[in-house]
């Protein structure tokens, strides 16, 4: 009897750890999903901004180096997010805390969120 309840709490254990693995995976899609959002708001900018100068025979705008600048910004942060999902999905380790230094996650809702924050800027959760 108490060999099967033994079996029982390491399944139990495995479900628990893969629930945490794939939500914790889950979390970091999100993270990057909304970093590919932000990345398309800013080639809109970029494009009015070649659109507009390209009309007035402008040369290059300032602002676009910047916002180039912050695309490739966000672009490393989804590699860095992609290798995670790799790590964890490889088994190596457990899930980590979020990449972005001074977040953290909501457990409620997996919004990334300022790590002073006592409330979730999406759900309203209490943050821990």
């Amino acid at each position: 009897m108490s060999d099967i309840l033994g079996r029982i709490k390491t399944g139990a254990g495995k479900v628990a750890k893969e629930a945490d693995r794939v939500t914790h995976v889950k979390r970091i899609e999100l993270d990057i999903s909304s970093i590919k959002k932000q990345i398309e708001n800013h080639y809109q900018k970029l494009g009015e901004i070649a659109y507009k100068s390209s009309v007035n025979k402008e040369p290059e705008n300032p602002e676009a180096t910047e916002i180039i600048a912050k695309i490739n910004e966000l672009n490393e942060q989804i590699k860095v997010k992609e290798e995670e999902i790799k790590k964890i999905n490889q088994g190596e380790g457990e899930p980590q805390a979020p990449t972005t230094p001074g977040k953290k996650f909501c457990t409620n809702c997996g919004k990334e969120n300022d790590a002073n924050v006592k409330f979730c800027s999406d759900c309203g959760a209490k943050m821990g």
